[in-house]
């Protein structure tokens, strides 16, 4: 893709600079050259891509992967023993840093380019900076409920604004979503080069853009199924009667995909864990991705692992002469997987969930089985065999909309593993599929040959009662410098939609 290894690399310049671009006057001496006041869209554009695609592509995506049960901290180091045992603290750098990224290096620069956008009348710059922000809003609020919105990044403006009020998630939803159809409604105008060049997702397709925003929005009204089933029904109902396209194969998927094996310019979960740190091989996949696909005699088990044995969940304080840790797998990451905002597989899987609850119209079991299939295809497999009669992953079209969802839920959860850890961490939350299994997959020091493959497990060294994480706590420097903080939450505390 045209000059994207380039824009990695002067992302970080730009995120200090932004929002920036030079003064009409250089020789006013009242303007900080460089921090400079306005800039052009299409340079602020992708440098609020990449800050939110480093959050959700590395600290989000390795929280995800702890709390979805892809991996577990190894029993030969200590790197993320706070994340497998579900103590994230309040003056931790991690979340500050993931807070900070987010907002004011991602969010802030893209709600930069929408008002820019907005008063120029530059709808199709304007389609995809409300899109990507309104994803990040949807992390966000599914993270941490309520957060600061309607007042947020207004810093510099006449009356600054230091202390923004926090606002209810579920009223936040409801904005967003109509942020988006303001944008889908908009004529878009031609892109420039400069315009395409920057746009880091589907190099100025609009129409990808198009799919993304309804994608977005169906996702969101599914996630809303069960606290709020009457707008989440009609709002996919609307989607479906208006002809809305949705993601639908590798070549429209809303994601990252220009990454290298070369520093600063690889995957930054592969970046951050992989290359950065003293010891790489801290994450080992989990006893419950590994049984679940050993079980089914899964051959994306080789994709994710190498040869050798599971880590329990909160495994990391297990002696080594009982689980010697050359013995367990070290989860696979490359420096050139993608940081997906949203999969095809996961449209698809999104569309076979509305249609199995009735408010889609279209073939529910095709489209799972394309999902399945594009799953195991990722890895170079083939998943007819088990989809067929009879086989592992055959869908239930003739159960009940419990069970469609269950298996729904388990295709989504065994492809999502490593690159998109923190939207099954979401849907779990959703859906509570995976189940929770009645024992744990590790005790009285071995492996126990009870324990059934793809049930969650209580983390072995877990400080939150037995209670599995729902969201993030705030950072500290929030609770201090905040004057609307409205109080710290918990990490087992539910986000609103969290309700069946």
């Amino acid at each position: 893709m045209k000059n994207k290894i380039t824009i990695i690399l002067s992302f970080f310049l730009a995120g200090l600079i932004i929002v920036s671009s030079c003064s009409k006057d250089w020789l006013d001496v009242n303007d900080d050259p460089n921090n400079p006041r306005t800039a052009n869209p299409e340079l602020v554009l992708p440098a609020g891509v990449m800050s939110l695609g480093t959050v959700v592509g590395y600290y989000y995506n390795l929280v995800g992967g702890f709390w979805s049960q892809y991996w577990s901290q190894s029993n030969a180091a200590n790197q993320y023993k706070y994340i497998d045992q579900y103590q994230i603290l309040d003056n931790s750098s991690s979340n500050l840093w993931a807070w900070r990224e987010a907002y004011a290096n991602g969010l802030g620069d893209l709600q930069y380019v929408v008002n820019t956008t907005r008063a120029d009348g530059n709808w199709a710059v304007y389609l995809m900076a409300t899109t990507i922000q309104a994803y990040g809003w949807q992390v966000m609020v599914d993270f941490n409920d309520r957060i600061p919105y309607s007042e947020a990044f207004q810093g510099d403006a006449a009356s600054p604004n230091f202390s923004p009020k926090y606002e209810n998630g579920q009223d936040i939803y409801a904005n967003v979503l109509a942020r988006l159809d303001t944008a889908l409604s908009n004529p878009l105008n031609e892109l420039s080069d400069k315009e395409k060049n920057g746009d880091l997702v589907y190099d100025g397709d609009l129409s990808n853009w198009i799919k993304f925003a309804n994608t977005l929005k169906l996702k969101m009204y599914m996630r809303m199924m069960y606290a709020n089933p009457t707008v989440a029904q009609a709002g996919i109902e609307k989607l479906y009667t208006d002809g809305a396209e949705f993601i639908s194969d590798p070549s429209d998927e809303a994601k990252l995909d220009f990454f290298i094996d070369n520093e600063f310019k690889d995957n930054p979960l592969y970046a951050n864990n992989n290359r950065k740190l003293n010891v790489a091989t801290n994450l080992r996949i989990s006893a419950t991705l590994f049984r679940y696909l050993e079980q089914n005699s899964d051959p994306r088990l080789a994709a994710y692992c190498g040869a050798g044995t599971p880590m329990p969940q909160g495994g990391f304080n297990i002696p080594t002469p009982q689980l010697a840790p050359t013995s367990v797998s070290v989860f696979t990451l490359t420096a050139t997987d993608p940081v997906y905002f949203i999969s095809a597989v996961e449209s698809k899987l999104l569309q076979a969930e509305a249609i199995a609850a009735g408010w889609g119209t279209g073939d529910a079991k095709a489209l799972y089985d394309e999902a399945v299939t594009m799953s195991f295809a990722r890895s170079g497999n083939d998943a007819s065999s088990f989809l067929a009669t009879d086989g592992a992953y055959e869908y239930p079209a003739s159960g009940t909309f419990e069970e469609q969802q269950e298996a729904i839920m388990m295709a989504k959860w065994s492809a999502m593993a490593g690159t998109q850890g923190i939207e099954m961490f979401f849907e779990t939350n959703r859906t509570h599929y995976p189940r929770i299994s009645d024992v744990p997959s590790w005790s009285d020091g071995i492996y126990n040959s009870e324990y059934i493959g793809g049930r969650l497990t209580y983390s072995l060294e877990g400080v939150t009662g037995g209670e599995f994480p729902k969201g993030f706590i705030y950072p500290q420097q929030e609770v201090n410098l905040n004057t609307n903080f409205p109080g710290q939450r918990s990490v087992t505390t539910k986000v609103w939609w969290d309700t069946k």
